[in-house]
Parts: C-alpha cells; structure tokens; sequence
C-alpha cells in the first residue's frame, strides 16, 4: 500500500501489530508515515446480514438523566447497571420504603443481601472490550469491571444500600432470576440475612444476537414478516408454527424478606415463597437442550398411606406438646436461676444476685423464644424438607394446608421453541399427574413471553411479577398469540392453554419454572398472602395493615416528587448512614440501628 499519515502513537500501534511488515518514519512537519508491506496483515470489519430485527427493548426515550443519575456514573457503567438500579428502587417502593436507610432501624447492615446476576453480564462493556479496544475508539481505562457479572450487585450497594450483607450473584443463563431467588430464599432460611434483593438482567447486543441466531434459538423476522405476521406476532409459545424466541432486554428485581421482617416493617406482602428449587439434568453433549430434571420437586419415595406430617392438625399437636415442653423448661431454669442466686449470695457477700438474675432471666427469655421459633419453624415450615416421603411440592403446599388441586396457574418459561415449549408441558404435567391432581382438574399455562419477550437473565423475575399480579386479581392473562396450539400437547391432560385471559374467584397457589442454558432450571411454588394473613391473628393485622396503609402513603408522595420533577427518581446516596468513626463499632454491634433525624429527613446511627 502507497504510506499514509498517522499520529505517532497510531503509528507505533502499526508498527508493534506487524513487525517488519510495516515501515513507519517521522516527516519533517513533525507528522508520521506509515507504509504496510507485503505480508502486513489489515483486519477489515464485515457486515453480516441479519434477519433478527424484531427485539423487545426499553423505549428510544428511555434517558437514566431523567431519572437523576449522576451523569459520573451514566458514563462509567454499564447501560445493565442503570436499569437494574431502577428496578431495585421500584422494588424497595412496592415494599414501601422510600429510603433504604430506612431498613437499619429493623435490621442489622449485615441482615441485607443481594444475589442479583445475569447470563451475560454487561453486554456493552463486553463488546467494548474486545472489539473496541481494537479499533481505537475512546473507552473508559476501567471498562474491564463493568463486564464481571457481580458488579450490578456492587453498584447497587454503592449508590443505594450500603449494607454489609451477604453477596452471591448468581450466572445462570436463562433461569438466572430463578436461581437467584432460590439462593436468595435459602440465604434468609439459613439466618444470613432478612432481606435479599434478587433477580436478574441482560441486554440486547448485536453479537449476542446473531449467535444466538447461529443456534437456531431465535425467531426468524424475515421468515415471518414473509408468511405476512406483524413484529408483535412473532413470539407464538406453544403453538403449531413457534421457531424461535424473540430477545429482550431489561432487569428484573425482587425484594425477599422473612415474614417477620415484613410484619414489623410494614411492608406490603405480595406472595409467599413456599418453595424454590433448581435443578441439572442427565448425560449429553448440547448445552442449550432442555431437560426434565425438575421432575424431582415431585419426587417422593411411594408409602402406603400419607405420611401424618402433611395434616396439619398432627403437626399443631405436636407443635403444642413441644412449647409445653419448653414451657416447662423455662419454668425451671427460673426456679434455678433463684436458687443458685441465694447460694452465690451466701458465698460471697458482695456478689450482685439482683444482677445475676436480671441477666439470667434475659437469658431464658431469650432462649426461651429461640426454641419456640425452632419449634414452629420445625413444625410449620420445615416438616417436610428431610421426609423423602414427601416430594418437595407436596410438602411447601402441605405448609399452608393447601394440595396440589389448589395449584390455580402455572407461569411458563414458554419461550416459543420447539424443544423448550414441549420440554416444559411434559415436566409439569407429569408433576401434576404424579403428586395426584384430579383427573380433568387442568391447569392454565401462562406464557406471558409472547407480550414481553425472553429477557434472558431477568425473566424470572418478569414472571414471578405476572404470578403476584395474577394471585393479587384473579385474572389469568391469555396468550393472544395462541392462534393453534400444536397438537401434540394434547396428551398433557393436566394443562391447558389459554389464548384469552380468565377471571377467576381466586388463586391459592401458582408455580413459575424456568428451563436454561447450561444445565439450570429452576422452579418456584408462589402461594397467595391471605394464607399468612390468616395465621397473624386480629390485633396483629390490624397493627400490620395500619403500617402497610402508612407506607402506601408515603411512596404516592414519593412517585408523584418523582413524575412531577420536585426530587429525582434515584435519590443517590453520596454518604454512608454512620460516620468513618462509627463504621468500625456499627458492623461490630448486632444491635445496632439507625435513628431518623427529622430536621434533615434521613436516618443516622
């Protein structure tokens, strides 16, 4: 090639790419020649044709500005983190908080956690990194973090929460949101945490598309606009002509909290947990292919006659007997207690016995109500979880004396390919059939993919939304794009497949699975919040919805500030709730809580 002019450092970079393939001198105005010899090697980008053009993506006016993110922060992080930071505000708001900081008069900082993730991570970063790093466009030197799966979590707690809770950010292709709840779930059992914020996100990117085109996973657009369907018709679950998903982008958040934490706070409670899981599956060779191991939420070892655990007026006999039991043990460790006061006291004249006993008695208290909630948590919620004779979706209904006919929706991942949308019609069917729902008792399959598209990472969470909807209404949303339901799930005689939606009287349980890439699926049992409700009692429920009505109050002003433009929709925080001094005793103190200060509106240790 004849030379051409370039900066120094361009140059440079010519040199060090192709060695003595390339001559490069410097002119005598102090500009660079470069000339590329036989051999040099010029890497020209191609234009691949793409016939995936239809894509569910936020709006073109979407501006994080608007918002009131800080225009820092828009040019240093990934377009994910933003979105994935507003659907965690819209969570804590649906939870009635209107400041986080506000959640450390309940909780210790350590009794927050966060386990949001995603399948691809970043997908502008990625594509920065290893494309435009290369073709000299100006890039931020520290894009490299904003690739790493666990950053949105990091981002989140910088700029919102500021706990020091557990972290575990979850990689799990489609079925992240799932997993993500399952392990934030588990996080909250376990006593790690009270509150999680879980769920999931990706984005849409032009090289994950068209690889995922070279899957053959995708809805081809040119194929249907030729067989004349509308862009909004090319999602079609379940049906005859389905070939293929059609990509979203956008997060998916969830605010978890153990059910005492929400009755103390206030919070608004949209469903109930009753069971999360997640599974592999068998032997193979493709990664993508749908498999059945989530048939194990129904796996049971066969008895004779049902175990007595699952009747829930057994385990409140056995639940009475053991705060009998513990009754008896408090009673006599106080007896003790006063004995072995008087004989300290007799020992030695300056011993403190008011003292002694005033602790020891905050001590059987405190004992005392830890078996209590042992107990109930035995006999309420974990009966079932070591009894191989019962399956683990049995048992999470048994909790709330409910069967598996009370199962009045199943939220599909229903992406609308042939193998997955067959895949998960003979998974939960034979879940059905073999936990023993009634013959021509079907249940509706909801496949809300054909209206939102698959969002990847966060499209658990977009489905467990449509689940709390569904119980919250009673309606059960049609697949408007069910125009012929493909024949062969015919013999699924436990499901059905909508094409408009169904009022119904009520929903008293709901299940939501996900089948993903690289050997993870995930399920959920979602049970209506009456059934909580019905066990608080009527003074508590009183106090509880006087505190929901109060919270409802306060995040109207908070949504109405923000629509109107009086005080931003991200309320960044630009400091930690305690000072450097206070930082170390605040993390080494349980009890530690914040104050709130109404001169400046905000809470302080």
């Amino acid at each position: 090639m004849p030379p051409f002019e370039a900066s120094a450092e361009e140059a440079a970079n010519f040199k060090n790419g192709n060695e003595d393939k390339v001559e490069i001198w410097e002119n005598e105005d102090g500009t660079w020649s470069v000339k590329f010899n036989k051999g040099a090697v010029i890497l020209v980008p191609k234009a691949l044709r793409f016939d995936r053009l239809v894509t569910a993506q936020l709006p073109s006016g979407w501006d994080p500005k608007r918002y009131g993110f800080p225009q820092d922060i828009i040019d240093q992080v990934d377009p994910t983190t933003l979105h994935s930071m507003v659907a965690t505000v819209e969570a804590l708001l649906r939870s009635g908080i209107t400041d986080p900081y506000e959640l450390y008069k309940y909780v210790h900082l350590s009794e927050i956690g966060n386990t949001i993730g995603s399948s691809l991570g970043g997908a502008k970063a990625v594509s920065s990194v290893f494309i435009d790093r290369f073709t000299g466009k100006d890039m931020n030197n520290d894009i490299l973090q904003e690739t790493m799966v666990n950053v949105v979590a990091g981002w989140t707690n910088m700029l919102l929460l500021s706990s020091a809770g557990p972290i575990q950010p979850v990689v799990a292709a489609c079925a992240t949101s799932l997993v993500s709840i399952d392990v934030a779930v588990e996080t909250i059992q376990t006593g790690k945490a009270k509150i999680m914020f879980a769920g999931g996100y990706d984005d849409f990117s032009a090289e994950g598309s068209y690889e995922f085109a070279q899957l053959g996973a995708t809805n081809n657009t040119v194929e249907d606009l030729a067989d004349g369907r509308t862009p909004k018709e090319m999602s079609r679950p379940c049906t005859t002509t389905r070939h293929g998903f059609v990509e979203a982008q956008g997060a998916a958040v969830v605010m978890l909290m153990s059910a005492s934490a929400a009755i103390e706070i206030g919070a608004p409670i949209y469903g109930i947990i009753a069971m999360s899981g997640t599974a592999t599956d068998k032997q193979g060779r493709s990664i993508p292919a749908p498999g059945q191991g989530l048939l194990t939420a129904a796996s049971e070892r066969p008895t004779a006659f049902p175990s007595p655990l699952l009747d829930i007026d057994y385990r409140r006999e056995q639940l009475t007997e053991s705060l009998t039991v513990i009754d008896a043990w408090a009673t006599r460790q106080a007896a003790h207690t006063e004995r072995e006061a008087t004989w300290r006291k007799a020992q030695d004249a300056k011993f403190d016995d008011a003292l002694f006993v005033k602790e020891r008695t905050e001590f059987i208290a405190s004992e005392t109500k830890r078996q209590k909630d042992d107990a109930r948590n035995t006999w309420g919620n974990e009966f079932w979880k070591r009894d191989q004779s019962i399956a683990p979706i049995r048992g999470a209904l048994a909790t709330w004396d409910l069967t598996v006919d009370d199962i009045g929706v199943s939220s599909f991942h229903g992406t609308s390919t042939k193998a997955n949308d067959k895949n998960e019609s003979e998974v939960v069917d034979k879940q059905l059939r073999h936990l023993g729902r009634t013959p021509g008792h079907a249940v509706p399959a909801v496949c809300q993919k054909w209206l939102t598209g698959h969002h990847k990472g966060g499209a658990g969470g977009v489905m467990l939304n449509g689940v709390l909807q569904i119980l919250r209404t009673g309606i059960v949303p049609g697949n408007r794009n069910a125009d012929n339901i493909d024949p062969e799930f015919e013999k699924f005689d436990y499901l059905y497949y909508p094409a408009q939606s169904i009022h119904t009287s009520g929903i008293k349980a709901g299940t939501v699975t996900s089948f993903g890439f690289a050997q993870a699926s995930g399920e959920l049992v979602v049970v209506h919040p009456d059934h909580l409700y019905a066990v608080l009692g009527k003074d508590n429920l009183e106090a509880y919805t006087s505190k929901v009505a109060d919270r409802e109050k306060k995040t109207y002003r908070y949504w109405h500030d923000s629509l109107v433009g009086t005080k931003p929709f991200m309320r960044v925080k630009d400091a930690a709730p305690y000072t450097e001094e206070q930082e170390k005793q605040v993390y080494m103190d349980a009890g530690a809580r914040v104050q709130y200060d109404a001169v400046t509106d905000s809470y302080h240790y």
